[in-house]
């Protein structure tokens, strides 16, 4: 009998406020704890195994059920939505297992008073899940009716907990399933919960949607704060985002100036901008400081200011101010990693650049008394003193190319040149009329073809090219003549450099270790350098703002890929020679 006056009660709800999501979750409980006294009505006189697990099985929806209806009505739907679907997802899976299994209800046993399901080995948990919903629920309503200003809706909230308390109640019916000898009485709290709920309906009526009840509604639900002021700047409406920015409520602020909440002073201040919104239509995120209530440290916020006019008379402004903090935090702290970087690579190649510098002038003594040595002793030496001084001068050689490497290296940055238009496909021809000897020796054949002009350090450029062709033509197939190509090509707004050699080549999968510092991928007997080559090629073109990838197969050849933008605004030069200052 309770069951169907339970499922009457839902379809009465359901039909008079089926457009609130509120009345569905509440037909919803309803119509659960009505499958839960039908299915032990039907068990107590039968004795169906059937019955009661299903009953058990709509007992076990009830926490979600109850949790989101809680949520929903209390406006907090959204901030928890993780946490509803992880519960109902709880939910389901304990339903399932009354259904399907003996884990929640293992059988039934006869009592004085009828039939009654005995607990599976998994209902304990079952029930410690349910009251951990149940208090989470009662927290979270206790927390809202705290926090609300508005008496109304508190006496609302009051009447919902209310009406929780008594159904909860009802839990004791769960006693006997552990082998407590007591009738169930579970059903004088639903009745009593029923009465109440019945006598809210009655009194209550889904109130129309009405623009004003709308505007509010949003007022309310907006993340940002939102002041409306009149036209001397006096506060006039504030939604609920303000207390929980600022922790000033409405009594605060209303009718007060809205340039007390600020730090600054003077002719910067809100209320003195509203003149300006009249030549203007809006003012878009502007940085300002707000002032909290129970706090000296101010607030960082981005204000946006929107005129209120009635035709061509501006009646006041609606201001929404964002807070952020994180986001200035986040800048924060951009800037000081980039700050630190910009440090620590100023301190490298300052290093770099004098301790390379440093070791010139010990250098050249090595060298100068090795030639001595060798000029007027060498005759008079053993064969094996003569090796040791021709190794030192090998070793002191190969020093003096390392030093001047690392300057080179270093200079990439400290003595960079401004960008100005350069022709590339001159410099090109430059630097192979430059190489012409080697080339010579070779047996060679060098190919210029057209080049764009691009704005770039011309010193860098000639380097550049210089050490992709020398490298091209290093790296040779022994007995086959060395053909090199450099051609370039204009993508948008973009240049593209290749250089393509047929020389030995290399395993593809070296193609990014080969630009790391001092990398070397054949020995120094078989060629010769310090691997820094194209570590400066790498460095000189991402100060460019490009790019430089290798593509080659072993005994094929190699092709070096260069992307340079065309044109540097003065703007972004300016900036990277900061950098590198």
């Amino acid at each position: 009998m309770i069951a169907i006056v339970l499922i009457v009660l839902a379809i009465v709800v359901f039909r008079r406020q089926r457009a609130s999501r509120v009345a569905v979750l509440f037909c919803a409980m309803i119509v659960l704890v009505a499958v839960w006294f039908g299915g032990f009505a039907v068990m107590f006189g039968s004795g169906s195994t059937a019955a009661a697990r299903i009953a058990i099985a709509g007992v076990a929806l009830l926490p979600a059920a109850i949790y989101d209806f809680t949520a929903t009505a209390l406006r907090i739907g959204r901030r928890r939505e993780t946490a509803i679907k992880a519960i109902w997802g709880t939910s389901v899976v304990f339903a399932g297992l009354a259904l399907g299994t003996r884990a929640i209800v293992s059988a039934l046993t006869l009592h004085p008073w009828g039939y009654y399901p005995i607990a599976g080995r998994l209902l304990p948990l079952f029930l410690v899940f349910f009251a951990g919903v149940l208090i989470a629920q009662l927290v979270e309503g206790i927390k809202e009716w705290r926090r609300e200003a508005d008496k109304k809706r508190q006496k609302r909230i009051e009447r919902l907990l209310l009406a929780f308390a008594v159904v909860y109640i009802a839990s004791v019916d769960f006693a006997p399933m552990f082998g407590l000898d007591m009738r169930p009485i579970g059903y004088i709290p639903v009745l009593a919960f029923m009465l109440i709920a019945w006598t809210s309906i009655l009194h209550h009526r889904l109130p129309p949607i009405t623009a004003a009840r709308a505007a509010r509604e949003i007022l309310d639900t907006m993340a940002d704060a939102l002041f409306v002021i009149d036209a001397d700047g006096r506060i006039r409406v504030v939604n609920g985002a303000v207390t929980h920015l600022l922790g000033f409520k409405d009594a605060d602020l209303l009718g007060r100036s809205i340039d007390t909440l600020e730090v600054m002073h003077g002719e910067q201040t809100i209320s003195r901008t509203l003149k300006d919104l009249a030549r203007k239509t809006a003012i878009r995120d502007q940085e300002r400081l707000l002032r909290q209530k129970n706090s000296d440290e101010p607030i960082a916020v981005s204000i946006s200011i929107s005129p209120v006019t009635d035709g061509d008379v501006q009646q006041g402004a609606v201001v929404i101010a964002r807070d952020i903090r994180e986001r200035k935090e986040a800048e924060a702290e951009i800037h000081d990693a980039i700050r630190r970087l910009e440090q620590s690579n100023r301190e490298l190649e300052d290093f770099a650049y004098v301790a390379s510098h440093d070791l010139q002038e010990p250098l050249r003594k090595i060298q100068a008394f090795g030639d001595r040595l060798q000029a007027k002793y060498a005759p008079e030496l053993p064969e094996q003193a003569r090796d040791y001084i021709g190794r030192m001068q090998s070793a002191a050689k190969r020093m003096q190319v390392l030093i001047n490497d690392l300057l080179a290296f270093s200079r990439v940055t400290t003595k960079a040149q401004p960008f100005v238009p350069v022709d590339l496909e001159h410099i090109a021809r430059e630097v192979a009329h430059d190489l012409e000897i080697r080339t010579h020796e070779l047996g060679a054949h060098v190919e210029i073809g057209t080049l764009p002009a691009i704005d770039a350090d011309p010193l860098q450029m000639r380097q550049l090219l210089q050490n992709l062709i020398s490298n091209a033509l290093k790296f040779h197939r022994e007995g086959v003549p060395p053909l090199v190509s450099v051609n370039g090509t204009v993508e948008g707004d973009r240049a593209q450099i290749v250089v393509v050699d047929n020389g030995i080549g290399f395993e593809e999968k070296y193609g990014e270790r080969i630009f790391t510092m001092f990398e070397r991928l054949h020995g120094r007997g078989t060629y010769e350098g310090t691997g820094i080559g194209l570590a400066i090629c790498r460095k000189i073109v991402e100060r460019h703002g490009g790019e430089v990838v290798a593509h080659s197969a072993p005994g094929v050849g190699s092709t070096f890929t260069v992307t340079l933008p065309l044109h540097h605004s003065h703007e972004h030069h300016h900036e990277k020679e900061t950098v590198h200052a």
